[in-house]
Parts: structure tokens; C-alpha cells; sequence
């Protein structure tokens, strides 16, 4: 059910797209990566710094918006086999060289609810591996984001797909980081993110009104 809501025809209020990069640099609306197309914001997740408030993926705007800590270098390093909007996103990305040291999105003022998470954490050589999770994530596990690229989106090849619950407070912290006992030196990614709000489907499809779908 989950599989068919994040790609179905429909998207909630609070579904986001956030590539991170330079302003300019990011895909354009028709580009859906391994979630839904739409707007993409493009922000540098500069160390301590909260961005303007971030528009949904239709450009309506929202009270959304996110604060970095950790990972201090926003790096742009192409990978040759990577080409048009993939890498528009995958190319540029935030860094850390730091096991101690995640990259950390704190997104900020979201509706309470429960949301698909997609985290974007490929490094640009194959042979590198990131880590990544989220804290509101049942058990908090993390996952193992690298590999080949196949030339389209695969999961824990250029991202990782989490269900987590916002609570009252409207905050969703997303991490990445160095594999447990990998080589610091090499580095690990944040690319970008996606977030659709799942509950919305799940409670208008059990009661039969879909006027709030668009």
C-alpha cells in the first residue's frame, strides 16, 4: 500500500522535494526521482543556518523549514555514469569526513502525521557507502546507501526509504553519515530528500473522501 501511495497520481499538502545545492542547481518540476515530481527546493544546508520557508512540490509555500548541523562542505563531485536531472541531484551534496560527524536535516513546523521519507546518501565513486536514518523512524534503524549506479533510482544504491511519525512539535531529523567502520577519509553523502505524508491517503481511502487529494 505504501509502494502504491508514494507513486501513485495523488500527493498530499505537505509533500516536498528538497535537493541540496546551490541555489539554480536543482532538477526541474517534471523530474519525480525515486518519489513524485514536482518542485524542487534547492538549498546549500549551510552549518547552523535555517532556510527560508520551503514550498510544497505544486510551489505552494509552507511554513516548512529546515536547520543543519554537522557536515560543514557542500562538495560537487559529477559521477560520469550519472546524467541529466540524476545528476542535478546526486551531484551535488553536503559532506562529512567525520565518524563523529553526521550531516543532520532537521526539518521544522511539519503537519503532525506519518510520512515516506526518502533520503538521498550516494557518494559519487561506487565503492563508497553513506549511512543514513531518521529519528522518528520506529527503532531508529539505519541504512547502508552505495553501489553501482543502474542508470535509474535504486533503493540503498542512491537512497533509502523510511516511514516515520511526526508528533505535535512538527520536527523530522534526518542523518547521514560514515558506515561503522569505514574509511573517514572517503566521505559521506546528503544529496537530497523527498517527504510525502502517508496517514492522509490511508485515512481518506478507509473513508471514501478523496476531496482533500490532489
Amino acid at each position: 500500500m505504501l509502494v502504491w501511495l508514494s507513486t501513485g497520481a495523488m500527493a498530499s499538502g505537505q509533500s516536498i522535494n528538497l535537493d541540496v545545492g546551490e541555489p539554480g542547481t536543482g532538477p526541474p518540476a517534471t523530474y519525480a526521482a525515486a518519489g513524485r515530481a514536482g518542485v524542487w527546493n534547492v538549498d546549500p544546508a549551510t552549518h547552523g543556518a535555517t532556510s527560508p520557508e520551503l514550498v510544497d512540490i505544486h510551489g505552494n509555500p509552507t511554513a516548512v523549514t529546515l536547520t543543519q548541523i554537522g557536515g560543514l562542505d557542500l562538495m560537487d563531485l559529477p559521477d560520469p555514469t550519472v546524467t541529466g536531472d540524476d545528476a542535478e541531484l546526486l551531484d551535488d551534496f553536503l559532506i562529512t569526513f567525520n565518524a563523529g560527524l553526521e550531516s543532520c536535516i532537521f526539518m521544522n513546523n511539519l503537519e503532525p502525521g506519518t510520512y515516506e521519507v526518502l533520503v538521498y546518501a550516494r557518494m559519487p565513486d561506487p565503492a563508497v557507502s553513506s549511512y543514513s536514518d531518521v529519528d522518528q523512524e520506529a527503532g531508529n534503524p539505519f541504512s547502508i546507501v552505495g553501489g553501482v549506479w543502474s542508470g535509474q533510482h535504486d533503493e540503498l544504491i542512491s537512497y533509502s526509504r523510511h516511514l516515520a511519525v511526526v508528533d505535535a512539535e512538527g520536527s523530522l531529523d534526518l542523518h547521514s553519515g560514515i558506515v561503522p567502520g569505514a574509511d573517514e577519509s572517503l566521505g559521506a553523502a546528503l544529496n537530497g530528500l523527498q517527504i510525502l505524508r502517508v496517514d492522509i491517503f490511508t485515512d481518506s481511502f478507509e473513508s471514501g473522501d478523496v476531496s482533500g487529494w490532489n
